[in-house]
């Protein structure tokens, strides 16, 4: 231990004592056979760039997630903070010690392998084993809080005609590209021009307010939909049933099938707007997994919950996990 680190955690003995903690034990936290799961997240082939040690990097999110930084400040404080430093075994370094990107890149890898909960499950077998937690002295009876709070999605929550429009303008992009002609040429060809319009509602053109008129526009589009499903087996009927037609052309129909039933006051084949929510409703195009949850009776939300475990006598969060918000 050099002269300066020596000084710093004099400094820190008694206030913001994690940074001397995880710089006091950080060879034993991150020891080889730790180093040797994180290495499995990359690949062997040496393509690529080289990756900043992925210790460095699981280190860089603890302190993070303890000082609530952003990435763009985490990056700026292992330059500008004396602790970051010195847990990070670069005091001195003029230079950041990774990048936003490279950040970003190693939480979506460790989230991608499992490797997340790899790292909270050897927290809390470190904590056990450092933290003066004798395990054969804990009670029996494990005593376990466990707590759950909505995080709301990032992708964009849509009502059923925009979903339908929004799949439906996914799935003749890709048509289009398979074929090799303009979205507009597979539009007219298709039989769906309501996908000419800049939007579905405008497409369709009617009075919203007015429930005979939106039910004829639904309508209109349904038959389009149909159209268009007509048209690709004629035309593209190897492509579509293998990827990436085949999952565009499945979301469509998930999505026909969640939220439109046979209208029962209508002329046969007439649908309209299922009665009713179904259940596991997919509310998003871009965020697949997002739902529907609530937070009280008259509150709604809409993405994911984030569920946690705590042991009550040792204070250590055991467990977490996110699921979309109906669950």
């Amino acid at each position: 231990m050099t002269t300066k680190e020596g000084f710093l955690l004099k400094r820190l003995a008694r206030t913001k004592k994690l940074f001397a903690f995880l710089r006091a034990v950080r060879h034993e936290l991150f020891d080889d056979a730790f180093q040797a799961e994180l290495e499995t997240m990359y690949r062997e082939t040496g393509a690529g760039k080289s990756p900043v040690p992925p210790a460095l990097m699981a280190m860089a999110v603890l302190l993070q997630a303890y000082a609530g930084a952003s990435d763009a400040e985490a990056v700026e404080l292992t330059v500008v903070d004396l602790r970051w430093q010195l847990v990070l075994d670069r005091l001195g370094a003029h230079e950041p010690a990774f990048s936003q990107g490279a950040l970003h890149d190693f939480r979506a890898r460790l989230i991608r392998t499992d490797m997340d909960r790899r790292l909270l499950e050897r927290t809390v077998e470190f904590a056990r084993a450092h933290g003066g937690f004798d395990p054969t002295k804990l009670p029996k009876d494990l005593r376990v809080a466990m707590d759950s709070m909505p995080l709301e999605g990032a992708g964009r929550v849509e009502d059923t005609l925009n979903l339908l429009g929004h799949a439906a303008r996914k799935l003749v992009e890709c048509a289009a590209k398979l074929a090799g002609k303009p979205f507009r040429q597979i539009c007219v060809s298709a039989g769906i021009p309501v996908l000419l319009a800049p939007s579905i509602k405008k497409g369709l053109d009617c009075e919203w307010s007015d429930p005979a008129q939106k039910a004829d526009a639904l309508q209109r589009l349904v038959e389009q939909l149909e159209a268009l499903q007509s048209w690709l087996e004629q035309r593209l009927p190897q492509q579509i049933d293998t990827p990436p037609l085949q999952e565009h052309l499945q979301l469509l129909r998930d999505l026909l099938a969640q939220d439109l039933e046979p209208d029962p006051n209508g002329p046969k084949g007439r649908q309209r707007i299922r009665d009713g929510v179904a259940p596991d409703r997919r509310i998003s195009i871009t965020d697949p997994e997002m739902r529907h949850g609530r937070k009280s009776k008259s509150k709604r939300f809409n993405g994911y919950k984030r569920h946690l475990a705590a042991d009550l006598d040792s204070r250590l969060v055991l467990a977490c996990a996110v699921t979309p918000a109906n669950r």
